[in-house]
């Protein structure tokens, strides 16, 4: 009795390529979108970190500042803090200053944020009250930064868009609102509390700047402090 063995017809055969066709587009597909999925997930937390980085260069200025007017290449008095006027967007007087080489120049330092080609960059000079030469130093702290702003926080909570104002008794603002969009992540804002000035330097009126904090913090008002 002969036996017989029966093959795959071609009508099978082509099927079976067919399923494994569609099962190896799937995996492709699937892991091109896990590895998709990964590479964002990998840009969302680099440009998370370097927005937390920048922000913490931001703070630690903002919470050193001091009421220390200065004199500019042209020999005009800028005020202790300036918003909306000149060719920064921010720019202030600082202590803090750290000095490891213990070279001869003061604790104070003058700072300043811009933006360029998409970039934050923080500049800071060597004196405080500058000669015709004084050219900054710049330290480029975010790139793709779409646009950045800075609004002030005073006395009666309001938030303005140009410091200094024509109030004698307040020479700072209570508070800073920083803003600025980033291509990867959005709009980020975070608002800074201003230290408290036991003193004024350079004559500079003084004033309760306590009873003033508390009397705005009972407003509702959300300050974060850099501290915290």
């Amino acid at each position: 009795m002969r036996s017989y063995e029966r093959g795959f017809t071609l009508i099978e055969v082509l099927v079976a390529i067919s399923i494994f066709a569609i099962i190896s587009l799937a995996s492709t597909q699937l892991l091109r979108s896990v590895i998709t999925t990964q590479s964002i997930v990998n840009i969302s937390n680099e440009s998370i970190n370097d927005v937390s980085r920048a922000l913490n260069v931001i703070s630690r200025d903002i919470s050193q500042v001091v009421a220390r007017n200065i004199r500019d290449e042209y020999g005009d008095l800028s005020n202790a803090l300036v918003i909306g006027s000149g060719e920064y967007i921010l720019e202030l007087s600082r202590t803090g200053w750290n000095n490891p080489a213990l070279h001869t120049r003061s604790e104070l330092q003058r700072v300043a944020y811009g933006l360029t080609d998409g970039a934050l960059y923080r500049y800071f000079w060597l004196v405080l009250d500058r000669a015709e030469d004084s050219e900054p130093r710049l330290q480029k702290l975010l790139k793709g930064v779409e646009s950045f702003s800075v609004r002030a926080i005073t006395l009666e909570g309001e938030y303005i868009d140009i410091w200094p104002i024509s109030n004698p008794r307040q020479v700072l603002p209570v508070g800073l609102e920083i803003t600025f969009l980033v291509e990867s992540l959005g709009e980020i804002r975070r608002t800074f509390a201003l230290p408290e000035l036991s003193a004024p330097m350079d004559g500079i009126l003084s004033f309760n700047r306590t009873e003033e904090r508390q009397e705005i913090e009972g407003t509702g008002q959300n300050y974060v402090s850099p501290r915290e």
